[in-house]
């Protein structure tokens, strides 16, 4: 049965929020806070309802108009391009309130704002900002067509992406003549996994891989492979790399363990606040170039008086090695788990001719050899957060100061509690639209550890 909602909010999730008549919560997908709309409800829990929106009787005035991709209400991946931009700023810095406000974080030692967190910082242009993407595909049996896209919110169906506006532009075209080169080759879903490309931020250079099965399933397969490496490479100049990935595990992991370069070096190369980093098919890099570059600047003045720094999840070392270019002779350590990317970040330090130790390990597993006198900890752990032995190994260490740099609010806000418990005091909490189009919001957040008298 239909009923009337006027949506309130925006949830940290793909969902917008109202009340049924009786009072329940109410979550309704691809509704905008200010419209009127009759909505079905498909799922009754006991604490709330999921809808589905039947028909819009008022738009909201928070509502864009023009979304430019006619398939964000399927696909999966802009949860909020319906949405007006500066209102999307807005919703974000809301919902880090709330998240704030659910575990009483304690903002009253900010030195700016008089305890509310600063506006969002977005994008200029919040269009064309991803330079990385990773489609799934698939075979249409009926036609032997491959497919490449997202899959549909909560589902395994696959939507044939033709045209994305927040990945860069080249990235559209390349995929169309894969997917076009692959059909006529019969190269099928029951050999090719993904399409995964990379770029540089001025798109001269690009990195493609597809990502396969088992080769010796398919040896005439891989000769077809190489050909359409070399058709490509020839229809787009700046196409510079193609490699293959194997995954012959059956799960959702995307990348396997072993890459091979079939074409030019493997690598391509961004430049980040005039520093350069090579970048391969399995490095970690920030998907977002510019807007890392403002995270990278909000890090850049608490280097100040600073001689010893721990950069834990280091990664590729772009945070590490953008403070040891600021402050000569900065003795930096970096952390990382995954062995890939101490190879990256080691590289990308002889490149740049800067010193950094980076070492490959848990933080929690070299305490005993890494547990001495920082001035500063970076941390910048995956979507899960720090572990409970991650939190209780930096409040060991005790650093006078923390930056935690989260691209998960959720996870932020309850580490940062345990860290405030520690005696650390919250000296500026700032948002960076990373993922503009989505709920997702990235922060960074300036601890200082209380002075006990």
């Amino acid at each position: 049965m239909k009923q009337k909602f006027t949506i309130e909010s925006l949830t940290y999730g793909p969902f917008a929020l109202s009340h049924a008549d009786d009072g329940q919560v109410v979550f309704i997908e691809n509704a905008c806070p200010g419209d009127e709309l009759l909505a079905e409800i498909y799922d009754k829990r006991k604490d709330f309802s999921y809808a589905e929106i039947a028909e819009i009787s008022k738009f909201s005035e928070l509502r864009n108009p023009e979304p430019q991709c006619k398939l964000h209400k399927i696909c999966g991946s802009c949860q909020w391009q319906h949405i007006d931009y500066q209102a999307q700023l807005m919703f974000k810095k809301k919902n880090l309130t709330d998240l704030i406000a659910s575990v009483n974080l304690d903002l009253s030692y900010l030195s700016a704002t008089e305890g509310e967190i600063p506006d969002i910082i977005g994008m200029e242009e919040p269009w064309n900002y991803r330079n990385k993407v990773c489609y799934p595909v698939r075979t249409v049996p009926s036609t032997g067509r491959l497919q490449a896209g997202y899959f549909k919110h909560n589902s395994n169906e696959l939507i044939n992406i033709k045209y994305c506006p927040i990945q860069y532009g080249i990235f559209d075209e390349i995929i169309e003549s894969v997917k076009e080169l692959c059909s006529d080759n019969s190269v099928t879903d029951q050999i090719l996994r993904h399409i995964l490309l990379r770029s540089n931020f001025d798109k001269s250079q690009i990195l493609l891989c597809l990502i396969v099965k088992k080769r010796e399933l398919f040896p005439e397969t891989f000769e077809a492979i190489k050909e359409i490496f070399k058709a490509l490479c020839e229809n787009f100049p700046a196409l510079k790399t193609c490699t293959i990935n194997y995954n012959t595990l059956s799960t959702n992991v995307i990348l396997g363990d072993k890459t091979e370069t079939i074409i030019g070096s493997g690598y391509i190369y961004e430049t980040v606040l005039d520093l350069k980093f090579r970048i391969s098919t399995t490095s970690f890099f920030q998907v977002n170039t510019a807007q890392f570059s403002k995270i990278i600047n909000l890090i850049i003045p608490e280097l100040q008086n600073a001689k010893k720094i721990l950069d834990a999840y280091c990664g590729a070392g772009l945070i590490s090695l953008s403070m040891a270019k600021q402050v000569p002779g900065l003795k930096i350590i970096g952390v990382e788990l995954i062995s890939s990317a101490i190879k990256d970040a080691q590289k990308n330090a002889e490149i740049n001719n800067l010193e950094a130790k980076f070492v490959e390990a848990k933080l929690e597993d070299k305490i005993d050899e890494l547990e001495e006198e920082y001035d500063l900890i970076i941390v910048n752990p995956p979507r899960k957060g720090c572990s409970n032995t991650v939190l209780d190994t930096l409040m060991k260490i005790a650093s006078p100061k923390i930056i935690y740099v989260s691209c998960n609010p959720s996870t932020l806000v309850r580490d940062l509690k345990k860290l405030e418990e520690a005696d650390y005091k919250i000296k500026s909490f700032q948002g960076v639209d990373m993922f503009p189009h989505t709920y997702h919001v990235e922060a960074v957040v300036v601890l200082e550890k209380a002075i006990k008298l």
